[in-house]
This record gives C-alpha cells, structure tokens and sequence, in this order.
C-alpha cells in the first residue's frame, strides 16, 4: 500500500470559511492556530499536516476543469519517493496545478499554477483529480530544472511501477518539439527502473557526467562462487569491480536516521567487508559529497576506479551470475 492511501485514511478535507461558521465555528476562531488556511478561502481544522492532506486541502479549492500534477500527481499514483519535500533542504515544495485554458490563479508559497495550452486530461484516483500517470511523467521530465532531476524523478517512477519504461520510451519518442524536450527524451533514456532512492540516481547521473561511466549495474546481486549473496550494490563498474554504496539507499532515508542507525551501519560495514574480501572496490557516498565535495568525489570514484583496474583478475571471488533457485531476497 502507498504512503499516499495510508495518510488518505487520516485525512479531513477543508471547508471554506462560510461553511465554518455554519458549522457553528466563530469567525474570530477560524483565525485561531486550530485552523490552518489552505487555499484562499478555506481552512483545515485539526488534522496533521502529512502530504496527503497536503494535497487533499488543495483539492478543496480547486478550479472546474484543474488537476493535481507534478510531484503530487505522482505521490498520489503511488510513487512514495516523490513526497512533497526538497531532498536538499527538507523543505515543502509548492502542490502544482494544471489549470484549463483561460483558467488564471496566483500562485502561493504552497501551491504552484500552470495553464495547459490544450484541455489536460486526468483521472479521479483514491478521490483525487490528478494528471494521467503518463502525462505526471513527461510533465516532470519535461519541467525538470535540470537533466538530472529529470532522471531522478523517472527513475521514482518507474521504481513505483507507476509506467512500464516500454510505454515512457514510446510516449518520449513522440514528444513534439517543445521547450523541454529534449531533455526529457535524454531523461527517458537514461532513466533506470531498479534504483531505490533518489540520492542513488542523483550518484548515477554524477559518476556518468562527471567521469563517463554511464554502464553502470543498478542493484545487481553479487555472489562469491558458491553462490552466497554478498550484496547489492547500489551501483557497480562490472570492469573495474568498482562497487559505488549511498548512505542513505531508502527513499525517506534522509527523513529519518537511515544508515546512520547504528545497526543499519553495523550491516553496512559487514557487507563492505564481503564485498572487499572478495575482490571488489567500494566507495561509499553520502549527500555531502554529492552537493558541497564534487571534486573531492570525482577524485576518490577515479582513483577507485583505476585500482580495480588494476587488480589481479584471478583472485576475484565474486559474480553477478545467480545461483540456481535464487530467490531475489535482499542482502
């Protein structure tokens, strides 16, 4: 079940003010701490202030013919990863709207307006009007600040199963040409469907960028030659034996200790042991060196990479083949 339905069944839609006070609710109370305003107009009494009822308040006050889209639209979809806060800075990213044509509203610090050249298509998901999940897709692409972003949130998508990557592939290769897409479409081809959280695609997109290595294995089980599961790297240089690790591979890693919990790190130091044991080279990443310590890390991937280059093939115990019956089980 996606983070969305649970946090659904908790939520209490907002009402507007005139409803309020035919409720009975004072109009000096409305102003009070106990109800939040969410769009103009309306209030949110009593309820916790989660992503869903985030974009539930939104719904609200939502114009004839408007859809949630954008990263809530996704959310709603079921893709857990995209949840309404900036993987940098923690912060609530505005709810996007998709307004019909001639539809025009202000946008606000929590809700961001778009106007559709053409009438948008959408669906009624778990009671939400939202954007097709095609349409959710190629919109972030397309909108995406910059190429990486863009895998990023397809490579969440197609985590979720939310699309298959045949059907984004061909919807890319139709894309008109437009402001934004050719992004999308490099996007759509370099998205992956295996990663598990949005720090490893953003440590994908930094090893291919900055160090060309763009053959990269997402999540591919390793075995020593009696077929026991070493790990899963997060990302691996089958040539080099280089095993790239982010501290902090779940998608609310950074909401809460992630590899940080002392024994998740315990797990993490034992399987770097297996990994090393049996001839790989591991490098450990973490958001730092992703967004303050570039150089440094281009550095450290590099000088990995030529010491697996190096190594004496013969002594590798290590391989990708799976052992007959294997059954998928995590590491």
């Amino acid at each position: 079940m996606s983070s969305f339905s649970v946090e659904r069944s908790s939520c209490r839609p907002a009402a507007s003010i005139a409803e309020w006070i035919r409720r009975g609710v004072p109009r000096g109370t409305l102003v009070g701490p106990g109800f939040e305003p969410t769009t103009y107009g309306y209030r949110r009494g009593g309820a916790l202030p989660t992503t869903a009822q985030r974009i539930t308040d939104v719904v609200a006050g939502l114009p004839e013919g408007a859809w949630i889209a954008g990263w809530a639209a996704a959310y709603v979809h079921g893709v857990d990863r995209l949840d309404g806060l900036d993987d940098h800075t923690m912060a609530k990213l505005p709810i996007p709207v998709l307004l019909p044509p001639g539809q025009r509203r202000r946008t606000t610090s929590g809700i961001s307006y778009r106007q559709s050249t053409l009438i948008p298509r959408g669906e009624v998901f778990e009671g939400i009007p939202v954007t097709t999940a095609l349409r959710t897709a190629l919109d972030l692409a397309l909108l995406a600040p910059d190429l990486t972003e863009a895998v990023v949130a397809l490579d969440a998508i197609l985590a979720a199963r939310m699309l298959t990557y045949d059907r984004l592939q061909r919807a890319g290769a139709k894309l008109p040409p437009r402001r934004g897409a050719r992004q999308a479409r490099a996007a759509i081809g370099l998205a992956r469907a295996g990663t598990r959280s949005s720090w490893e695609s953003r440590l994908r997109m930094f090893a291919g960028q900055q160090l060309g290595l763009v053959d990269l294995e997402v999540n591919r089980p390793v075995f020593d030659p009696e077929g026991r599961l070493l790990g899963i790297p997060d990302l691996l240089d089958l040539e080099a034996g280089l095993a790239m690790e982010y501290d902090g591979a779940t998608w609310r890693a950074e909401r809460t200790a992630g590899h940080r919990d002392r024994a998740q790190h315990r797990e993490d130091n034992e399987r770097e042991e297996r990994l090393e044991r049996a001839g790989l080279v591991v490098v450990r990443v973490e958001k730092d060196d992703l967004t303050h310590y570039q150089r440094k890390l281009t550095e450290r991937i590099s000088a990995a990479q030529e010491d697996g280059l190096r190594r004496d093939r013969t002594r590798d115990r290590w391989t990708i083949d799976k052992p007959e019956g294997w059954l998928g089980l995590p590491a």
